[in-house]
């Protein structure tokens, strides 16, 4: 099965974008934690943009689980999320799972806007 996870950004000084199509997996998930790990030796605070397309129900969860277990929350200052209509608003409990991130959600086609953001 394909990786439905890719990730960007991961030099000094880019934002670290995490795009994730379909259903993320263990391994994905994995992956992002590793590349979580790897940005914050580089730099704090991190600024973390997701992109969700065609996701099923879990994964912005599971992602958001594998976020807190990396506990690298003090190292992260905004994050912003783009998404398609398969993604539904988690505003709140975002807010309420990871204290202290300012998190912004966007549509797809506001992309560049929620980059923008991240570098304010």
């Amino acid at each position: 099965m394909n990786s439905v996870l890719e990730i960007k950004g991961e030099n000094k000084g880019e934002i670290l974008e995490v795009i994730t199509q379909e259903t993320a997996t263990q391994s994905d998930l994995q992956k992002f934690k590793d590349a979580l790990k790897a940005k914050k030796l580089q730099e704090e605070p991190v600024n973390i943009l997701f992109i969700f397309k065609n996701i099923d129900g879990n994964t912005p969860k599971a992602m958001l689980e594998a976020w807190k277990m990396v506990t690298l929350l003090k190292s992260i200052k905004k994050s912003a999320i783009v998404a398609d209509e398969s993604f539904v608003g988690l505003n709140e409990n975002i807010e309420k799972l990871i204290p202290g991130v300012s998190i912004s959600q966007y549509p797809l086609e506001e992309l560049e806007a929620a980059r923008e953001w991240l570098r304010e």
